[in-house]
């Protein structure tokens, strides 16, 4: 064989390999802790915040995220097939409901869909997978870090506001929780198949409310 064929050869390999260390993410749960942020958040060493917990539901287009705290539980829902976003809010015997328009959605988000991201060459391994550093830049100058690993992509990414921006799954990052800096760490990653019901709209037990 010539040179120029044993080279294409092993460049062919080395693409094949990259691509299977790749996983295309489109049924999965993925439950975060959420800790105070502090400079040893993913050793595991700070403060967790008690009873608090992020658990998205990923199935092909669509998406369920569940914030679980002390004072009641907010769920997010993202409906590919209809284009629109439901906000279900649990606080003590109170039930609310919302619907966004993806007009509405992206405008809520807004500060993080333009947030200026700054790539690292930093590494990390978090839940066993080979994670990199990227820095979110806010307009008003704030500074969020962001772990995330190349090795799963996720079809859907709006369950994370900055997901989109990412080449991977976001494993670790910071963000607001009220007024308080905190940093989600991912605690549970699981690929076991998603209820559907889990993306059923509420008919009935909940008080409509106009998004703001």
């Amino acid at each position: 064989m010539n040179r120029k064929f044993l080279l294409g050869l092993l460049c062919a390999a080395c693409l094949c390999s990259g691509l299977q260390a790749q996983r295309r993410l489109t049924e999965a749960t993925l439950v975060y802790k959420i800790y105070f942020d502090e400079a040893d958040t993913i050793a595991g060493s700070s403060v967790h915040l008690q009873e608090a917990q992020s658990i998205s539901y990923l199935k092909g287009a669509n998406s369920r995220t569940d914030l679980v705290t002390q004072a009641g539980k907010q769920s997010t829902l993202f409906i590919s097939k209809t284009a629109q976003v439901v906000l279900l809010k649990e606080y003590g015997g109170q039930r609310y409901l919302t619907r966004l328009s993806l007009q509405q959605w992206e405008q809520s988000n807004k500060k993080y869909r333009e947030a200026t991201i700054q790539f690292f060459s930093d590494t990390l391994r978090i839940a066993g997978y080979r994670c990199n550093k990227a820095v979110a830049t806010m307009a008003d100058g704030s500074t969020f870090s962001i772990w995330y690993t190349g090795e799963l992509v996720p079809l859907n990414k709006e369950f994370l506001p900055m997901a989109g921006a990412l080449p991977g799954l976001i494993l670790s990052f910071e963000t607001l929780l009220g007024e308080r800096k905190v940093r989600y760490t991912i605690d549970q990653l699981l690929f076991n198949p998603v209820p559907q019901v889990l993306f059923d709209i509420p008919e009935s037990g909940y008080r409509l409310l106009e998004a703001q």
